[in-house]
């Protein structure tokens, strides 16, 4: 497996990994630690901002509900290893100026910002190609990522413990 010390996974990765466990996305989560840290295969920080907490929130709540959204917010905080960016003014000066150049959608803009402030030696996300075109960074699918960078995990083992776990657990 090979070293990434820094991971950026766009909103789409933490929606559709909650929402399907099994998918691409899940499979993802599942190696950064995100159902706990038992189960990480790939020990990068994982790189955030304001604006994907944010997305992954807004995104969440309309999915779901908001305790779920909160939830899913709460695994990344307390199982990940987080690397946090914080908006300066490059960051703004920059996002002005892709703003004007039309290279990125608007709301893509702000997640690049995030993999590129954040360092990040690995950008995954559905919608890659929106950003490959001018990052300075590795962009890939989670198809893509999942073939180049980890074993195959077996899901059904993990989840058979979480299922296992939360039963035992009185509510």
């Amino acid at each position: 497996m090979s070293k990434i010390k820094r991971l950026c996974l766009d909103t789409n990765v933490y929606i559709i990994g909650v929402q399907e466990v099994n998918s691409d996305e899940g499979k993802i989560l599942e190696s950064i630690g995100y159902y706990g840290k038992q189960y990480t295969q790939i020990e990068a920080e994982i790189i955030l901002s304001p604006e994907l907490i944010d997305q992954i929130r807004r995104v969440g709540k309309y999915l779901w509900n908001q305790d779920k959204a909160g939830l899913v917010l709460s695994l990344i905080w307390s199982n990940l290893n987080i690397f946090d960016v914080t908006p300066d003014a490059e960051w703004r000066n920059l996002l002005k100026e892709i703003n004007l150049t039309g290279n990125i959608p608007t709301e893509d803009i702000e997640i690049f910002l995030t993999a590129k402030f954040g360092l990040a030696d690995c950008f995954v996300s559905s919608n890659r190609e929106l950003i490959k075109a001018i990052a300075g960074f590795e962009c890939l699918t989670p198809d893509t990522f999942i073939k180049k960078y980890f074993k195959e995990i077996n899901i059904c083992k993990y989840l058979c413990k979480i299922l296992n776990s939360i039963s035992k657990m009185k509510l």
